[in-house]
């Protein structure tokens, strides 16, 4: 069984009273993952998460809070994730 790598990030456009990343401390934005499918890459994404996930909406297994992608061999190259926060 061959693994594939999914990046998953917060979604940036969410209305702030139904944002679980609000206010931004404590908590994951983006997580590379190693899974088979993205429903897996999802559930342990979600095991991972920080702050996030006290609201209680579990955003990373959901699409409307989060996005997944598949991360592809192809392409230039180039620095695929930074997530980077300061107070």
């Amino acid at each position: 069984m061959i693994m594939k790598l999914w990046i998953l990030e917060a979604r940036r456009d969410l209305p702030e009273t139904d944002d679980p990343w609000k206010p931004w401390y404590d908590k994951n934005f983006g997580l590379v993952v190693r899974a088979l499918t993205e429903e897996q890459a999802r559930k342990l994404a979600q095991r991972a998460a920080g702050d996030e996930s006290r609201s209680g909406k579990k955003p990373w297994l959901h699409a409307s809070y989060s996005r997944c992608e598949e991360l592809l061999p192809d392409g230039e190259a180039d620095v695929l994730m930074i997530n980077h926060k300061s107070a």
